[in-house]
């Protein structure tokens, strides 16, 4: 039988009055007493509150709010809480978890100030600065703050984790180690206070994610972020990311920036992410990820219809990299059906690479479907053709827009397995070719690649594009960074992109392809024009 979930007022209640009772060490409010703001107050009572019997029931909390809305003071007050406040445990550990020294080293400088300035906590604890530990007398609890660039953590069995900007985490490597560490502690607790990572696959994303579908009743999640598609100056949009604004957070600061990033659009995803903490990348992608996530449908939405005419676009990789293959139909809305293929023997390393340790993303994407694995150490060409054989048996390809890196080895796969295919270069060519796959070079440069990335714009915007929700193209739509030349045309970025872009980038050619061709078939009207 599960017990049901209640809410216990006293506990956050003792928490909230310890917290209160602490000093300001420094900035805003500095010598004065702590004085929660409603928004700390409702994180507090989410989590302390809900009780499963005798226990609290949260295990995971995290709250997502913009830069200098208090987070240090925050941790440090939490920390301490449990450290020698009511939270406090016999042999209890507690850890503040940061990226780097000098992060870890500010979270533990601000609770070592709080006790400095208190004398009842200073005869209750022992601070060994050399390691940012802190150790309870009576109950002999320690508080360590900790980073990934210190030695192994496999030794730790916290009570409470406190972790500092997961959003800035290279990799998953801390957040594993703690996180399968609580061991047989009674009411484990596991806090992240973050801004929002940009990566919509980094681990921050999926536990903002999972915590506000309230499935899981252990997590409670507070995201505080403006809309993605706000203006700059709202600043009914600036309460939403930082309801601290005008108490601790500094309102001229936020205005600096703001204007800044006005000035000099290159700042304005800076701004953005981190002030307004917005799920942007610092570098301006080119499809916002609200405006993608807004095309998304079902398998069933994206599927294409047998014997329907669709184009196709492939963008090959080195032997080692990522391919991408993108179908989509020829009629509106465009469903799109993207393939992907990486080499089985890569696909740990390369997880490593593009993800960072502790990750297995492409092991994930291979067995939920969404990648296909080339067996070796190379992206077999022959898998390729193989199945560009099989959708032009299924459907009536229209044409194949190619980047020409690599594409003898596939022409020559095309002649080995039977696969009739002709280069479409001009109207001349295509009427000696009526049987075969036709096949149409695409240039990476601003000629080509500008009119494919208008034409990828327009099918979202104007919500003309029905993708399946594939995690791999949505990551590389992410990553998706387009370069201006001084007429005004664009191209995809490889080298300003900070992940793979080749899922987008095949998916522009299909959609360019596709739309030079229905300018291309478009009748003219002779009457209308000569009126």
């Amino acid at each position: 039988m599960t017990l049901p979930i209640v809410r216990k007022a006293q506990r956050a209640d003792k928490v909230i009055r310890f917290i209160e009772c602490l000093t300001v060490p420094s900035g805003i409010g500095a010598g004065k007493r702590f004085k929660l703001e409603p928004f700390q107050k409702d994180f507090i009572r989410d989590i302390y509150e809900p009780h499963v019997g005798a226990n609290r029931a949260v295990r995971r909390a995290i709250l997502s709010i913009a830069r200098k809305n208090g987070k240090t003071a925050l941790i440090a007050a939490i920390v301490l809480a449990h450290l020698v406040g009511p939270e406090a445990i016999v042999n209890g550990e507690i850890y503040s978890a940061a990226n780097d020294r000098d992060q870890a080293a500010i979270v533990f400088k601000f609770a070592r100030q709080i006790v400095e300035l208190e004398p009842e906590l200073r005869a209750q604890i022992d601070i060994i600065s050399s390691t940012k530990t802190m150790v309870a007398r009576r109950t002999g609890s320690v508080y360590r703050a900790v980073s990934s660039e210190v030695g192994t953590k496999h030794g730790y069995l916290p009570s409470v984790v406190i972790y500092d900007e997961l959003a800035q985490a290279r990799n998953r490597d801390l957040y594993d180690v703690l996180d399968t560490a609580f061991g047989a502690r009674e009411e484990p607790l596991f806090i992240v206070i973050s801004t929002q990572s940009n990566d919509p696959e980094h681990v921050l994303s999926k536990l903002i994610d999972d915590g506000i579908s309230k499935i899981d009743p252990s997590i409670v999640c507070h995201l505080y972020a403006a809309d993605e598609d706000c203006e700059l100056d709202d600043e009914t949009q600036w309460l939403k990311a930082n309801p601290a604004l005008g108490v601790f957070r500094n309102r001229e600061d936020l205005v600096a920036a703001v204007r800044k990033a006005k000035r000099l659009p290159a700042e304005e995803p800076k701004v953005r992410n981190l002030f307004l903490n917005q799920r942007i990348s610092p570098i301006s992608s080119l499809i916002s990820r609200a405006e993608w996530m807004a095309c998304g449908g079902t398998r069933d939405d994206a599927a294409l219809v047998d014997g329907e005419d669709i184009y196709l676009a492939l963008d090959l990789s080195s032997v080692a990299d990522l391919t991408a293959l993108v179908a989509g139909s020829a009629e509106e809305p465009v469903r799109i059906q993207p393939f992907f293929w990486k080499p089985a023997d890569h696909l740990a390393d390369h997880s490593l690479r593009d993800f960072g340790a502790g990750t297995h993303r492409y092991e994930q994407w291979r067995d939920q479907g969404h990648l296909l694995a080339s067996a070796g150490r190379s992206i077999d060409p022959e898998a390729i053709a193989l199945l560009i054989a099989e959708l032009v048996g299924r459907y009536n390809v229209k044409g194949l827009a190619y980047d020409r890196w690599r594409i003898a080895d596939l022409m020559r796969e095309f002649d080995r397995i039977g696969l009739a295919a002709w280069e479409d270069k001009g109207a001349e060519a295509a009427k000696s070719h009526e049987d075969g796959l036709r096949m149409v070079p695409w240039g990476q440069g601003y000629r080509d690649m500008g009119p494919a990335i208008d034409a990828l714009e327009l099918a979202v915007i104007e919500r003309k594009l029905i993708h399946p929700h594939n995690p791999c193209l949505t990551w590389n739509m992410a990553n998706a960074v387009a370069t201006m030349d001084p007429a005004g045309n664009r191209k995809l970025d490889k080298d300003k992109a900070r992940f793979r872009i080749d899922g987008a980038v095949a998916l522009a050619m299909m959609l360019g392809l596709r739309s030079r061709d229905r300018v291309t078939e478009q009748p003219v009207d002779i009457e209308s024009l000569i009126a």
